[in-house]
């Protein structure tokens, strides 16, 4: 009985001190994947968040370039209504007679 009680105790402390190291290592194994999974996944998230803000940024300058667009069809939009008006008023007041040698134009009708 006495040597079945070393022998049992012989194999327990022979793989208590194989297993254990081993589950030792498997643990801390598996921490550094875990910690190496969240370090990619960190990378990707701020990489994301890189892209938005020069999306924004790129968003905002379109946005400013549309307006100045908007601003420059306005602008154009009074001078042709304005060159209209002009000739409209030119037309009016133009003369009729051809031919005629002592012709001035019109001023007022």
């Amino acid at each position: 009985m006495e040597q079945l009680n070393d022998i049992v105790g012989l194999i327990s402390g022979s793989v208590s001190s194989i297993v254990l190291p081993f589950l030792g290592y498997l643990f801390v194994y598996e921490s550094k994947k875990r910690k190496e999974y969240a370090d990619g996944w960190q990378k990707l998230y701020e990489q994301r968040d890189r892209r938005v803000g020069e999306l924004n940024e790129k968003i905002d300058q379109l946005y400013a370039e549309k307006e100045k667009d908007r601003q420059r069809i306005r602008d154009l939009q009074e001078k042709n209504t304005a060159l209209s008006l002009d000739n409209m008023v030119l037309k009016m007041k133009e003369c009729q007679v051809k031919g005629c040698k002592e012709r001035v134009p019109p001023s007022d009708y």
